[in-house]
């Protein structure tokens, strides 16, 4: 990441917006001089950096509270890689429903966003019987977790519900259709490229740092708990 930035620097460029998920990333782009006009996206919402971003946390207490709400006990969770903003913000969303509720928090399964690492996590909470709600960091673990579940004889909503996070295009189409929490990447997009221009012409926009709420999808892959 650095050596990339360092030869963006070395050209005649009037701004630039990076990808900055990592905190290896967010690191690297806190030694840019305080003069370019560089704006980071996907860095989280507590960076110093000039950035947007979704409130992570936000999304993540929304999908944990929404499974509360229908009656689970707890609500177990498929983390993401602990080097990642994202999943450190959507653990906090998580854990801060959880506390708000009186709940018990059980222990962080850690995957690597991938739907391999979703459906080995699965076979683990599959054996728990006690499980009866997961909210995934993402998606495609969610589409992991999803086999697991049916090939461990737990009925997805029946058994235990699952809620994932980011809404990719194939989610409306899983078995049974994933409960998820949307992300708004064109808003994202704009914000980023607003406040880019801003800072080149030497106006900074509080309003862009913002971060971007995202939406709880509600199909049917959650339904209340029935003991």
């Amino acid at each position: 990441m650095l050596y990339a930035v360092d030869r963006f620097l070395g050209q005649a460029v009037e701004g630039i917006i990076v990808i900055a998920p990592q905190t290896s990333a967010v690191a690297a782009l806190s030694g840019v001089p305080a003069e370019v006009p560089l704006v980071a996206v996907g860095c989280g919402t507590r960076t110093q950096l000039a950035s947007v971003a979704v409130d992570n946390a936000a999304g993540a207490c929304r999908a944990t509270q929404y499974l509360l709400d229908l009656g689970h006990q707890t609500v177990h969770h498929v983390g993401g890689p602990g080097s990642w903003l994202d999943a450190r913000e959507r653990t906090d969303g998580w854990l801060q429903a959880l506390r708000s509720a009186g709940a018990p928090e059980p222990e962080v399964l850690a995957g690597d966003w991938s739907s391999r690492s979703g459906y080995e996590i699965g076979h683990q909470l599959a054996r728990m019987p006690g499980v009866t709600a997961v909210f995934c960091a993402n998606d495609h673990m969610a589409l992991g977790l999803l086999r697991a579940l049916a090939e461990g004889g737990r009925r997805v909503p029946e058994d235990v519900s699952v809620v994932g996070f980011d809404d990719i295009p194939e989610a409306a189409f899983f078995l049974p259709p994933l409960t998820t929490v949307r992300q708004d990447f064109g808003e994202l997009g704009r914000r980023a490229l607003r406040l880019l221009v801003d800072r080149i012409s030497g106006h900074d926009s509080a309003g862009s740092r913002l971060p971007v709420v995202p939406e709880l999808v509600v199909r049917s892959s959650a339904t209340r708990f029935r003991r």
